[in-house]
């Protein structure tokens, strides 16, 4: 059945998100089938109505289809910038096949096929039987029950070595599948010098050591509701919102 839902087609954007038709496929989430946009990537439109805003540059860092991207190019308009990265090359292909078809009127997307983690490297890219927003670096942690349909090996960069190549952003979303901390650590000059918004899903298992590495570098942690409000919290969640102190909401 899975292998029914191997084939992509574009969709348009959300209402809101203008005109732009964008490429998608049900392999990385049966819910895009759906008329519309109910139910598919709830959280993505709330922060990105809640956070992002014109002329700002975006990271969306496990990009997957691009949907963040896609709707943050229409949000930060013309004057801002979208860069993202994406492990699995048809994904980052497809990303790409999108962001040519663009209108005018959204940001340029740059996209970048690689992983993100704490070091330069080559590692196990995971690709799921499940469903391929799943997909994730291979490690000891993988949860023994993870299914997986095939591995690639694919390379690594780190955030600082992208912050020497593009702009510095102003939001940041890490959507990594258990690689969020690796991610950070890599992140130096993110975290004490360029300071954007951060939106991170912190696995269960990543939780203390996130919310640690954020506090340390002066960020105030909130929980992402899915109308756009944020609820302060203690401890990094799935839906973890990061202000640096200075520019809290």
């Amino acid at each position: 059945m899975r292998q029914l839902l191997n084939f992509k087609y574009r969709k348009k954007l959300p209402a809101g998100f203008g005109p732009a038709r964008i490429y998608v496929t049900p392999r990385a989430d049966a819910r895009i089938l759906r008329a519309g946009w109910t139910g598919v990537a709830p959280d993505l439109i709330a922060v990105v109505d809640a956070v992002v805003k014109p002329g700002d540059v975006v990271w969306d860092i496990g990009a997957n289809q691009g949907i963040l991207a896609f709707l943050a190019a229409h949000r930060v308009g013309e004057t801002g910038a979208v860069y993202a990265l994406e492990a699995d090359p048809p994904y980052a292909d497809m990303i790409f096949a999108s962001a040519q078809g663009l209108p005018a009127g959204y940001a340029d997307v740059t996209v970048l096929c690689a992983a993100i983690w704490d070091r330069p490297s080559l590692v196990d890219f995971a690709i799921s039987a499940k469903g391929h927003a799943r997909n994730r670096i291979d490690t000891q942690d993988t949860p023994k029950d993870y299914q997986v349909a095939v591995r690639k090996s694919v390379a690594t960069v780190t955030a600082d070595f992208l912050s020497a190549h593009w702009r510095a952003p102003d939001f940041v979303k890490i959507d990594v599948e258990g690689a969020e901390f690796e991610a950070l650590s890599g992140a130096t000059t993110l975290l004490s010098e360029q300071r954007p918004v951060f939106y991170v899903e912190v696995s269960e298992s990543n939780t203390e050591r996130v919310t640690d590495l954020f506090r340390r570098h002066d960020y105030t942690i909130s929980k992402l509701r899915l109308d756009g409000s944020e609820e302060p919290t203690e401890k990094c969640s799935f839906y973890t919102i990061a202000r640096p102190s200075e520019r809290r909401g």
